[in-house]
């Protein structure tokens, strides 16, 4: 196990962030501090049958460039962890040559296999075991899917699945690990026991010894002394298995835990092109509906609860292209000043903006967009409102959730994403969510948060955060819209599961 660093000792690391989308590096040094980064694209590969992978040689070899470039200009730091993508699969034989690519989270081909367990009663037992809603994105879905369409994958047993993370791993170590946390988002785990389920690996004909081996977030691994050489590693260069990005992102508030005059909210909403709302807590707690998620952190344990929604920042994205805005040569802010602006309007319409199917809550990859409410009066303006609006009210159906999940009673959350960066959007967006937002300026989240597993012992010396407080007319206002919102998207979650069943 690593041991913490005493107070004083400045110590310099490599954080690798192995996103879905990009390669990270960083330089860090303690306290918390971010001196240099590199990053590179990953190449994903698609098709309209939902298939959504990335090659894992490619991003090895992407690795191993990266971690060169570094080690070349800071040939003194001999330590290296991992903030990394959730919900990858992918197969080896037992000698490493790839079997099956690795399918990101948003692989859509187990999209059927998902339904059939929901609408069976499977979906309620397996989440309530693993922490970890039935979707396609889930590698257990993924798993019951290969199954059916490679059945050959499971008639050897010495073929092993494993994630993005663990393959790189091994590669640069020969050992065949993974840390909890990255294990518990991959629904093979007895959350509760922190072992994989035998319930859970005979469902999808697999054995444990085919899964990496558990060990701890801060489990020091020493790299294989060829790769060592080829790099010109220092001679005890090692590597932490470290954690999954949405876990760090939310553990990055413990670098700010105990400084006096801070008041952090323990909610996060991440708004990107995608986002995602999490609380990071020390109690084990699963909902029992399986709408939102519960994943392991760390080794204390902490866990994080929450849900990602597939349908964020590409909607946004979706309408200034769409609705004429890029046309006129305005740009995508000025877009957002003309919809703030526009008149509120009670009766509608509302937008289910469901353009890419989606996750929390509703866990349904077959949903599709709709618009309600439309009538004759109704302008280009008004539909393109309610699209901003609908965005909102789906991340509100998370945010309260999570609350009803958790006993915590401080109502505000902590937002991070460019769209924030306006205090008048910010206000808008906290009345159309109905609570204060706290917008921390800061680094890299999912960095920090790597950094507290290391520097664990250490407090972060400065953070600036702005609270704002929602309009109460407009809250109440926005509030009787959400609830009719809400019944609308209720209702066209359900009607979807009929047609298909």
């Amino acid at each position: 196990m690593y041991k913490k660093r005493k107070v004083g000792i400045i110590v310099q690391y490599f954080v690798v962030d192995l996103g879905t989308t990009n390669l990270k590096f960083a330089l860090m040094e303690t306290p918390y501090r971010i001196l240099d980064t590199m990053e590179t694209g990953n190449v994903i590969s698609q098709d309209d049958a939902g298939k959504h992978e990335s090659d894992p040689e490619v991003v090895f070899n992407q690795f191993i460039d990266l971690l060169s470039q570094m080690q070349a200009k800071y040939p003194q730091v001999k330590l290296l962890i991992f903030s990394s993508q959730m919900h990858a699969l992918l197969a080896t034989d037992s000698y490493g040559n790839v079997l099956q690519k690795a399918m990101t989270w948003a692989d859509l081909r187990a999209k059927d296999i998902a339904q059939e367990m929901q609408m069976s009663g499977q979906a309620k037992e397996f989440f309530a075991l693993s922490g970890t809603p039935i979707h396609a994105m889930n590698p257990f879905v993924k798993l019951a899917y290969l199954n059916q369409s490679y059945p050959d994958l499971f008639e050897d047993p010495s073929i092993q699945f494993m994630d993005i993370k663990a393959y790189i791993i091994r590669r640069l170590t020969g050992k065949y690990v993974i840390d909890h946390a990255t294990a518990s988002s991959m629904g093979l785990m007895d959350i509760a026991r922190h072992t994989w389920s035998k319930k859970l690996l005979n469902h999808v004909n697999i054995q444990e010894n085919q899964l990496p081996k558990l060990v701890a977030s801060r489990q020091q691994i020493p790299v294989k002394h060829e790769v060592i050489q080829h790099l010109q590693l220092t001679p005890d260069f090692q590597i932490l298995p470290g954690s999954t990005d949405g876990a760090l992102a939310n553990l990055s508030n413990q670098a700010y835990a105990g400084l006096e005059d801070q008041s952090l909210s323990s909610i996060i909403l991440s708004f990107g092109t995608s986002a995602a709302v999490r609380t990071l807590s020390d109690q084990l707690s699963i909902h029992e509906s399986g709408q939102i998620f519960t994943y392991i952190v760390d080794d204390k344990p902490h866990y994080i609860i929450g849900g990602p929604v597939n349908n964020a920042g590409n909607v946004l994205d979706w309408l200034y292209q769409q609705f004429g805005f890029k046309e006129k040569g305005q740009s995508f802010q000025d877009m957002l000043q003309v919809l703030m602006t526009h008149h509120f309007s009670a009766s509608g319409p509302y937008f289910l903006p469901f353009l890419n199917g989606e996750r929390a809550p509703y866990w349904n990859a077959n949903l599709q967009a709709e618009f309600k409410g439309i009538k004759g009066y109704t302008s280009q303006l008004d539909m393109a409102k309610a699209v901003f609006e609908g965005v909102f009210f789906e991340i509100r159906q998370v945010i309260d959730l999570v609350y009803d999940t958790t006993d915590l009673n401080q109502k505000i959350v902590q937002v991070n994403g460019k769209i924030f960066s306006d205090p008048k959007i910010s206000q808008w967006i906290a009345d159309i969510l109905g609570i204060p937002l706290q917008y921390v300026s800061g680094d890299d989240a999912s960095l920090i948060g790597a950094g507290v597993l290391i520097e664990s012992d250490r407090l972060r010396e400065r953070l600036a955060f702005t609270t704002i407080e929602p309009n109460q007319q407009s809250r109440e206002k926005y509030h009787q819209k959400f609830l009719k919102f809400k019944s609308y998207a209720n209702a066209l979650d359900q009607s979807s599961r009929t047609i298909l069943y």
